[in-house]
């Protein structure tokens, strides 16, 4: 028989301390949450949506955009790499292409 102290049901708590950090049950609402109204209308979604795009702007000002000398220089390198590995890649298939060929024949 299980030991319900050491066993929480899941569904009596809202969240089980691991490691000393809270983790949230999937399908229960945490403390405090804003629980979700069924058969929210339009102006809802579009109210949300809102606030991402705002939350998004906010975000994205905080961002430390690199610049066009250090853009075209990775730029490069990531070029340059994918030559080197695609010739790479060729001369194995290549090679392996004729060695299958040798022991079939």
């Amino acid at each position: 028989m299980a030991d319900k102290k050491n066993n929480p049901a899941p569904a009596k708590a809202a969240a089980i301390k691991a490691g000393g950090k809270a983790v949230a049950i999937p399908g229960k609402a945490a403390k405090g949450a804003a629980k979700e109204e069924p058969g929210k209308g339009l102006s809802y979604w579009v109210e949300q949506a809102v606030q991402f795009l705002r939350e998004v702007k906010t975000e994205l000002k905080k961002v430390t955009w690199p610049g066009r000398k250090q853009t075209i220089s990775s730029t490069g390198v990531v070029v340059g790499l994918v030559i080197v590995l695609s010739l790479f890649l060729g001369l194995v298939d290549y090679v392996l292409t004729h060695l299958v060929r040798f022991l079939i024949s």
